[in-house]
C-alpha cells in the first residue's frame, strides 16, 4: 500500500506512541548495566573511551604526590594481594608500575586536555559497578575528631573507649551486652565528655584527645566485635527522626545534642562495637597501614576494589535523596585522583565510598556534609 506524505507522517507518530506506551516514560528507562569482569569483584572494565570521564583534577598536586608513594611503599612491603584482584592484572608489581608511570605523566601534563589523552592513552579504566549494577556510588566523608579527655574517669569525663580485651574473639558480645554487663572494665583508654563523641570515635576509626594535663593522646582503630553493622542514621531516617534529604553526620550530632535521652536506645541497635589502641602517630593510618592523605585517601569494600589501588573520584552535586538514579544524569561537582587506603564497617558493597577530609573541627564540619551519589573508577597501566 502506497502512502501519502500526511498517512506517513500519521503512522510514524502512532508508531512512536505505541513505543512509548511499550517502554514507559522516559524517567523509568534505566542505565546499562555494568557487569563485573570477576563475579568477586565490583568493577566493570571501560574499554570505550568515549565513556571515560573527563579526568579534571581538581585538588592540588603535592597531596597526590604523597599519597601515590604512600601507595607504593604498601606494595613494596605487602607480600599476598587478593587472587580476585591478581588475576585481572592488579598485581603488587603491576600496581607499583602503574603509580610510577602516572606520577611521572601526572607531572608533565600541562592541562586538563593532556591528562585525558595520557590517561586514555596508556591506561585500563575500570567503573565501580555501583547501586544495582548502574554505576551509582554514594560517596561521605570521614575525618579525625579533636575532644577534650580524661586519663581517669571524673563526673565530667565518664564515657569510655576501650582496648581490645585479653579474652577477645570474634564475634563478641554485642554492644548492648558490653553495655550493661560492663564487661571491659579496666580495658579504659580515656574517658570522653559524652556518650555521642565515644561513639563518633568508633564510627571515624581515630581521634586526638586533649588531656586535662595538657599531654595529647592519639587513638586509632584495633578491632571490631564482629558483628553486622547497623546505620543509626539510617534508623532515624525510618523513624522520621531526620528527613532523608537533610541526612548528614552533622545532622545526626544535632538531633541528639537536641534529644540526648534517645542516644542510648539508637546506640544499642547497632551490635557491632569497636576497639582502640593508643597510636603514637598524628595522623591516622588507613587499613593498609599507610597515612591518610586529605581529599586523596579514599575508604572502600576491600573485596570490592583494589587495596592501595590509584581511583578517579566523581562526585555529584545532589544530595543521595534527590538523585534519580533510573535516569537523571549526575551535574559533576568535584573530580579528582585518589588512593584505596582504608575501609570502614560499612563498606561491604561496591555502591559506597567514604573520602577522607582530615583532623579537627574544619574537616569534620567538611567531611559531616559530603552525603551525595557520583561514580568511581580505578586505573591500571596497559
Amino acid at each position: 500500500m502506497k502512502l501519502t506524505k500526511n498517512g506517513l507522517s500519521r503512522l510514524l507518530a502512532i508508531t512512536f506512541l505505541f513505543t512509548i506506551l511499550q517502554t514507559g516514560c522516559s524517567s523509568s528507562i534505566k542505565k546499562p548495566l555494568l557487569l563485573p569482569i570477576n563475579p568477586k569483584i565490583g568493577m566493570s572494565e571501560i574499554t570505550d573511551s568515549d565513556q571515560f570521564p573527563d579526568f579534571r583534577d581538581d585538588y592540588g598536586k603535592q597531596t597526590l604526590l604523597y599519597s601515590i608513594s604512600n601507595s607504593i611503599a604498601y606494595f613494596k612491603r605487602t607480600k599476598s594481594y587478593p587472587d580476585a584482584f591478581s588475576v585481572m592484572g592488579f598485581s603488587p608489581e603491576k600496581l607499583t608500575e602503574t603509580l610510577k608511570f602516572f606520577r611521572d605523566g601526572y607531572l608533565q601534563c600541562k592541562g586538563t586536555q593532556e591528562l585525558n589523552e595520557f590517561v586514555s592513552k596508556n591506561f585500563r579504566v575500570f567503573k565501580a559497578i555501583g547501586d544495582e549494577h548502574e554505576g551509582d556510588v554514594h560517596f561521605t566523608g570521614y575525618g579525625t575528631p579533636i575532644y577534650e579527655g580524661s586519663s581517669t574517669q571524673t563526673e565530667v569525663f565518664r564515657y569510655p573507649l576501650y582496648r581490645k580485651p585479653a579474652d577477645f574473639r570474634r564475634p563478641y558480645f554485642t554492644r548492648r551486652e558490653i553495655e550493661e554487663r560492663n564487661l571491659l572494665k579496666g580495658n579504659e583508654i580515656v574517658y570522653l565528655k559524652s556518650k555521642l563523641e565515644a561513639y563518633l570515635i568508633h564510627v571515624q576509626g581515630s581521634a586526638q584527645i586533649n588531656l586535662l594535663s595538657g599531654r595529647t593522646i592519639h587513638v586509632g582503630y584495633h578491632a571490631n566485635s564482629g558483628h553486622k553493622y547497623t546505620s543509626i542514621e539510617r534508623l532515624l531516617v525510618m523513624d522520621g527522626k531526620v528527613p532523608e534529604k537533610e541526612l548528614t553526620l552533622l545532622s545526626l550530632i544535632s538531633y541528639f545534642e537536641q534529644h540526648p535521652d534517645e542516644i542510648d536506645f539508637y546506640l544499642q541497635q547497632n551490635d557491632r562495637y569497636i576497639f582502640f589502641k593508643p597510636v603514637t602517630y598524628s595522623v591516622p593510618k588507613g587499613s593498609i597501614g599507610v597515612p591518610l592523605t586529605p581529599l586523596r585517601s579514599i575508604a572502600t569494600d576491600k573485596k570490592s576494589f583494589p587495596p592501595g589501588g590509584l581511583a578517579f573520584v566523581v562526585i555529584g552535586t545532589k544530595r543521595s535523596s534527590d538523585l534519580n538514579r533510573l535516569n537523571e544524569k549526575v551535574q559533576d561537582e568535584k573530580s579528582f585522583f585518589a588512593l584505596d587506603q582504608d575501609t570502614g564497617s560499612a563498606f561491604v558493597t561496591p555502591s559506597r565510598a567514604d573520602v577522607f577530609f582530615g583532623i579537627g573541627d574544619e574537616a569534620m564540619h567538611k567531611a559531616g556534609n559530603l552525603n551525595a551519589y557520583g561514580s568511581l573508577y580505578y586505573l591500571l597501566k596497559k
